[in-house]
């Protein structure tokens, strides 16, 4: 690496440390661009050069440690436990995650779920990462002889994941639903979807 890409990699990493500590005390909302060159040291183009507008800059600064959180959470999976227990462990240690700042994560969310691929580059990335790990813990299940052969992995993880940000939007807009309250609530639903619910025979 060069003398001006090592200068370039720690110019950024300087905004990141500046854009995420202003977020964090106050607010996405309530700070811009211009705040947070103030904070870096930098100028507002500076910034731009990097990040091409504050979502982005958002998404940068907060991915590390979603990935942090999700690490331990995966380091500590009951695995012998099964399928239930290890999703509701998942889910149950990323609540608690996104509970130590609920409207800092509401906004990553609000501002990056429903943008177009190319625009969240980053937590697109994760989630295809995080969807890929929940399949192969699916395909491993049927190895045990616990999940149907015929079942599809992907599509699994991939519906395991919106029941999962369902319960996740409801914890982050209600500051009335706790940690504890919404896993629970989660656990009630993954049980239903797992088990289903129609008759067997019923349905295509």
């Amino acid at each position: 690496m060069s003398r001006r890409d090592d200068s370039k990699a720690e110019t950024r990493e300087l905004i990141l440390g500046a854009a995420q500590s202003m977020f964090w005390e106050k607010g996405v909302d309530r700070c811009t661009i211009r705040d947070i060159a103030v904070e870096a040291g930098v100028s507002p183009a500076t910034i731009i050069v990097h990040f091409r507008n504050k979502t982005a800059l958002l998404e940068a600064s907060l991915h590390e440690d979603i990935e942090k959180a999700f690490s331990k959470a995966q380091a500590t999976m009951p695995v012998e436990d099964g399928l239930y227990a290890v999703l509701l462990h998942m889910v149950s240690s990323m609540f608690s995650f996104y509970d130590r700042n609920r409207e800092l994560y509401r906004i990553l969310i609000r501002d990056t779920f429903y943008e177009p691929d190319h625009e969240n580059p980053t937590m697109l990335k994760m989630l295809h990462e995080k969807l890929q790990l929940i399949a192969i813990l699916i395909e491993q299940e049927k190895s045990k002889g616990t999940v149907r052969d015929d079942a599809d992995s992907f599509l699994a993880a991939s519906s395991f994941f919106f029941l999962y940000i369902g319960v996740l939007g409801d914890l982050l807009r209600d500051p009335e639903l706790s940690v504890a309250s919404a896993t629970e609530r989660f656990s009630a639903i993954l049980g239903q979807h797992l088990t289903g619910i129609l008759i067997r025979g019923e349905g295509s």
